[in-house]
Formats: structure tokens, C-alpha cells, sequence
């Protein structure tokens, strides 16, 4: 079983499998199992599953396997939906706030980060992203959205950039904050907050 991102590891995993052997990959992002179809073609024992690894259990008990040989997980985002503008992902691109490994799913960054109360913004920053300036970011995003809805990366970044120091920050100033969104969006850390 392997989380798929951009199928290299299935592919060496593939052709190493014997004829009774089957490959599983499970991913929340349709466009990773699309473009693992694509580079996995040629190969005729695999399933594809559009889900989360967190649903393991369901998944096999679904399939009906009773034993694995190897578990694979390749967690977190993928350089692809990084690169990818359109997913808001990236803090060095402009984008509609988004986010979400499962384009079907309705929680978005920008619902997060327009809706979320000052406390509960404050705690996921600085919980998911040990962002010292968490108290700070939220405000001033609270404080913002009062006058427009915070609708892009950019319009994020440059909330977030006029709150952290550059010389206080190991990298970009957004990095922290845009790391912590995204764990919540996609709820990577199943924790009550």
C-alpha cells in the first residue's frame, strides 16, 4: 500500500511484484491518482483509491485484504501541489486561498482564515506551525478581514509579512502560517483544539 504523490516509489514497487502480487494507492488528491494512472499504465495489478490513509482500516476491510507484505506513507503535500498556483498552496505565488489535498472536500484556507475566531487562528499557528508570532498574525487577520475578505495568498502573505520580522523568521515569513493552515484544512493532525 502507498499514498501515490507523483508514483515513483509505486513504480519501483510495481515492477518488483510477482503476478499474484497487487499495489494499492491511496491518495486524497484525484490529480495524483490521474497522474499516477498515467505513469503506472503499463501495470495491471494495482488499485487506485481516492481516499485518506487515515481510513486504512475501511479501505482494506472494503477490499477485502486480510494481510499486507509493506506499508509506504509518503505524508504532508506534494511538491507538485506546491508548484501547482491554483491550489494556494505556495506563499511565493498568487492564488485563490484553497489548500485542500481533496479538491472535493468544502473546508478551504480562505474559510479558515475568514472565519476562524482570533483564539482558534492564534492556537492553530502557533500549534501546527510553532509560529512565535501566532497572537500577532491572527489579529492582524482579524483586523483585516473587517474591512475585505481575505481571499488570496498574496493578500495573506502581506498581512502576515507586516507582523513577523524578517531577521526574527528562519526563512519566509509565511512559512510557519501557511504550514499550519494547511494542516488544518486537510486536518493532518487529528487533535480537538
Amino acid at each position: 500500500m502507498e499514498h501515490f504523490g507523483g508514483a515513483g516509489h509505486s513504480f519501483k514497487i510495481a515492477e518488483r511484484l510477482s503476478n499474484e502480487g497487487r499495489l494499492i494507492g491511496i491518495d486524497r488528491d484525484i490529480e495524483a491518482i490521474t497522474k499516477a494512472k498515467e505513469v503506472l499504465q503499463k501495470f495491471k495489478n494495482i488499485t487506485y483509491v481516492q481516499d485518506n490513509h487515515d481510513n486504512i482500516k475501511e479501505i482494506t476491510k472494503t477490499l477485502e485484504i486480510k494481510g499486507v507484505d509493506g506499508i509506504l506513507l509518503d505524508l504532508g503535500v506534494s511538491s507538485y501541489q506546491l508548484d501547482e498556483r491554483t491550489r494556494g498552496f505556495s506563499y511565493m505565488q498568487d492564488a485563490e486561498l484553497d489548500m485542500r489535498m481533496d479538491k472535493q472536500q468544502a473546508l478551504t484556507a480562505k474559510t479558515v482564515i475568514n472565519t476562524y475566531s482570533e483564539e482558534k487562528l492564534s492556537k492553530i499557528i502557533y500549534d501546527y506551525g510553532e509560529e512565535k508570532f501566532s497572537r500577532q498574525i491572527a489579529r492582524k487577520i482579524c483586523e483585516y478581514r473587517k474591512i475585505k475578505e481575505i481571499e488570496t495568498t498574496l493578500e495573506l502573505v502581506d498581512i502576515i509579512e507586516k507582523v513577523v520580522p524578517r531577521t526574527k523568521q528562519g526563512g519566509h515569513p509565511a512559512k510557519r502560517t501557511f504550514q499550519a493552515i494547511r494542516i488544518e484544512v486537510n486536518d493532518e493532525i487529528r487533535t480537538t483544539l
